[in-house]
Formats: C-alpha cells, sequence, structure tokens
C-alpha cells in the first residue's frame, strides 16, 4: 500500500518542524468534519497551539506555523476504540478461526498464564502505536491480564509510552480463567486501589484509569454489586461485557443492577446481544453507554450487534475492534461492519414483507459519530475530544485522496466510512503531538516488532497452540 502513496519531498523537514512542541500547526484548506453542531462541515483550517485546537475556520493565520497542506485530505476527529485487548498483539493471527468457546479455552484459559510482565509492556505499546498508526488517538484498553502487580504496571508503561491517550481498563488476572470466570465469587484485584493513589492518580492526564469488570455473564451479583462500588469510591468509570452469546438468561441481571443503582454514566455495557428491547432502553436512559465491537461479534457467536435496536431506543453506539489477535485492528473496518450488519438486517426484514428498503436505517455520518465522538462521551471525555472544536485538545487524524486509488473525493464523509483504510491515514495528532505524518509514524519500532513476534511464538508454544512449520522453528 505504501508504494502507492505519493513522496512529499518537504516531508523531512516539515517532520524535524513538527517534533518541537513549541511550534503552532496549521492544517491548511482541507476538507473539516468537525463533528461540531455549530460549525459543521467545512472547507477551511485548523489551528492547533499547545497541544488544543486554537480556532476553525478559513484562512486563518499563524506566525511560525507548521502549515500541513490539506489539499485532497479530510480532517476528522481521533478514532475512539472503546473497547480493545491490546496485550493479544503479542498473538495476532492466532484465533482468526476461533468460536468463542476457543477464544476462552485457549486465550483466556492457556495463553495468559505464560505471558511476563515484559510481554505485557510491549505488546501494549506495539498495539497502541498500531492504533495510533490506524487514525485511533483514544483507546480504552480492556487489560484482561493482571496476572501481578507488576504486569498493570507494565501494561500502564506501555500506554504511557506510546503516545495514544487511554484509558487503561484494569482487568482481572489472565491466568485462571475458572477463578475468574464461570459465575466466580473472586472480588476485583484490589491492586487497582495503589494504582489509583499512585500512578494514575489523575483525570486530566493523558493515560487515565478505568476499572474492566466482568459483569453478571461470568461474575455473581454479589461480586459485581462490590466490583461497581469499588470503581465508584476510586471516582473512575467500568466496562463490562453483558449478554454475550448463550451464557443464559440477562433479564434478572440487567434489571437486578438497574434496580440496584449499579447502572449509570460511568458504566459501560459491551456487546449486549441477547438483552430484549427493554433492557436496552432501560440502561440507555440511566445513562450507561453501550459498546458494539461488529467484527468479533459476529465471528464468535456473540448475537447479532445491536446498533439498529440501540438507535431505536434513542441511543448510539459505541465501536470497539475487541479480540485484535482474531480480527481487524482498524475501526474502518469495524464502521462498515457495524453500518453494512444493520443495513443487512433491515433489508431482510423487509424482504420478509414483500418489500424493499425505500430508506437505510443508519448512515455513513452515524458510524463516524459512533467510532468518535460517542465514543469520548462513553469513557467520560467528550469535554476534551470528540469532535474538532475550539478549546478541545487537538486528537485530529487527517485523511489523504493524495493518490489515484482514492481520488475523486466527492463526498468526505462517505469517503471517511466505506472507502478508507490505513494507507489513508496521513496525519495523527495526540493532544497536539504529531505521533505519525506523511503516511510514517513518528517513532520506528522494527526492532520491537521482531522481538514482540518472537514473545508470541513463546507463549503460544507454551500454551500448546500448534504454529506453522515456518514459524514453529
Amino acid at each position: 500500500m505504501t508504494d502507492a502513496v505519493p513522496q512529499d519531498p518537504n516531508a523531512a523537514a516539515q517532520k524535524a518542524a513538527l517534533l518541537d512542541p513549541s511550534r503552532p500547526i496549521l492544517v491548511r484548506q482541507a476538507h473539516l468534519v468537525t463533528l461540531d453542531d455549530t460549525l459543521g462541515d467545512l472547507e477551511g483550517d485548523v489551528l492547533v497551539k499547545d497541544g488544543r485546537i486554537a480556532a476553525v475556520g478559513r484562512e486563518l493565520a499563524c506566525d511560525g506555523a507548521v502549515v500541513i497542506d490539506g489539499t485532497d485530505k479530510v480532517v476528522i476527529p481521533g478514532f475512539v476504540n472503546s473497547h480493545v485487548h491490546l496485550w493479544q498483539t503479542l498473538i495476532k493471527g492466532c484465533a482468526g478461526d476461533y468460536s468463542f468457546g476457543d477464544y476462552l479455552h485457549y486465550i483466556l484459559g492457556a495463553v495468559g498464564k505464560y505471558y511476563e510482565p515484559e510481554d505485557v509492556r510491549v505488546a501494549t505499546q506495539l498495539g497502541a502505536i498500531e492504533q495510533v498508526d490506524a487514525g485511533v488517538t483514544t483507546v480504552y484498553d480492556w487489560a484482561h491480564i493482571m496476572n501481578s502487580p507488576d504486569h498493570a504496571d507494565a501494561a500502564i508503561d506501555g500506554l504511557q509510552q506510546s503516545g495514544v491517550r487511554a484509558v487503561f481498563g484494569h482487568g482481572t488476572p489472565g491466568d485462571d480463567v475458572g477463578r475468574w470466570y464461570y459465575q466466580s465469587r473472586e472480588r476485583h484485584p484490589d491492586d487497582i486501589v495503589r494504582i489509583r493513589k499512585s500512578r494514575l492518580s489523575s483525570n486530566d492526564a493523558l493515560v487515565t484509569l478505568g476499572m474492566s469488570i466482568r459483569g453478571p455473564d461470568f461474575a455473581g451479583m454479589e461480586v459485581n454489586r462490590a466490583d461497581i462500588e469499588l470503581a465508584r469510591s476510586l471516582g473512575i468509570m467500568a466496562s463490562m461485557h453483558l449478554a454475550v452469546g448463550m451464557y443464559g438468561d440477562y433479564s434478572p441481571d440487567t434489571r437486578t443492577l438497574a434496580k440496584a443503582g449499579l447502572l449509570g454514566p460511568d458504566i459501560n455495557l459491551t456487546h449486549c446481544n441477547r438483552l430484549l428491547d427493554d433492557e436496552i432502553a432501560l440502561a440507555l436512559d440511566l445513562g450507561a453507554s453501550i459498546s458494539v465491537t461488529p467484527e468479533v461479534e459476529m465471528q464468535m457467536g456473540h448475537g447479532l450487534p445491536v446498533t439498529g435496536r440501540v438507535q431505536a431506543a434513542g441511543g448510539r453506539i459505541t465501536l470497539g475492534t475487541d479480540v485484535v489477535c482474531s480480527v481487524s485492528a482498524d475501526m474502518f473496518s469495524q464502521m462498515r461492519f457495524a453500518v453494512q450488519a444493520q443495513r443487512m438486517l433491515a433489508n431482510a426484514k423487509a424482504h420478509e414483507g414483500g418489500a424493499m428498503l425505500d430508506h437505510l436505517p443508519i448512515g455513513a455520518r452515524d458510524a463516524l459519530i459512533s467510532a468518535t465522538l460517542q465514543g469520548a462521551k462513553a469513557l467520560g471525555l467528550d469535554h476534551r475530544i470528540g469532535s474538532i472544536t475550539p478549546g478541545k485538545d487537538a486528537d485530529l487524524t487527517i485523511l489523504s485522496w493524495a493518490h489515484e486509488r482514492s481520488s475523486p473525493l466527492v463526498n468526505p464523509v462517505q469517503a471517511a466510512v466505506f472507502h478508507a483504510s490505513v494507507a489513508n491515514v496521513h496525519t495523527v495528532m495526540v493532544a497536539g503531538r504529531v505521533r505519525k505524518f506523511a503516511h510514517a509514524a513518528m517513532q520506528a519500532e522494527a526492532g520491537s516488532i521482531r522481538r514482540a513476534a518472537e514473545m508470541g511464538h513463546r507463549v503460544m508454544a507454551a500454551a500448546g497452540i500448534i504454529l506453522p512449520a515456518s514459524l514453529a522453528a
């Protein structure tokens, strides 16, 4: 793909200038999809100063600014990946044919116990860099590999070293699936208290703390109550998997959570495939967010994605990539899966009645909002990110159509959702710091990638996962 991208002879000089955090940055004459209701979409400029969006408009000027030419480019808010397991980056490609049972057995039940802290750090750092490369500026890292305090510290190190904005979702250990899942009576590891008091005490840092709990699918109700109360006592959000596949009758659990006051704006529910419509409405009415990871859900038998049912209840989903060892690690894929799966369901329902749809139920802009602003809201960060709004942090993704395979650029929103890929990601800024420019990462990780591959082969071999003969040696 990189061969098709034209090389800018001025890119090296610009890159050097962009590494200076004191220099303002002016993106000039681009297609701006701001997702700000006041500004709307426009052809114009974005000025970044001191890590924030200083101005959005036309013919902006700023002495000493580094100028990025916006010709044939679309600027969108950085993607927010609301549910991803970055620790699985080491073992990418091993689970593409796994059922959910296979995943529980081999990944949560076997591989995790062989991860050393350094494995977690490398996987998390490289996984986060891969996210940034794909235009993601914020992740919720659902880290259920907390085998020890050292593993937790290593994951935090990896996030901080990558330059991504992140909510570190401290989870359970990954070394004993029988103990921590299957109606577990084990409460969340109390090491999270240490982390909150020391490493991630601020809610204003680039990496902040969240709590990844198992939810009623995998732990008893008293455990869930205790876990949510712990998260609230620490002043952090909590995320849980809910209503995944054929794991029982969820109606009593969901209503029990609501009746006990355990659902609210600080709670993120992931998947929710088997919730009833009134349960989805109940969760949304209480302010909980719902994350959909459509590619994994369709692969592993979670059930039909709830995109349309959430929309019918007056809400909007967030999107995540989820299990990066089995599916796409980019948000372009997830937007398309979410949109087209819902359109397929709506078309099938119309066909059952002997009709054709006059209008599609979900559009490109809906998908883009789910992948950006709605994700920011779910993580409690929409006051800082999620739209191109003056005063917000400059978390921006610039997509380029300056090569023949993607031209012409007719509709910026539809182009971003239906026609873009990682190859179109030209520039990525996180809090005003340029992490990718001219289609190239600002930090080289070739050596780490080779090391990560060796680590991945080691843990898979130890877990009894058969490697291809060309890699097993």
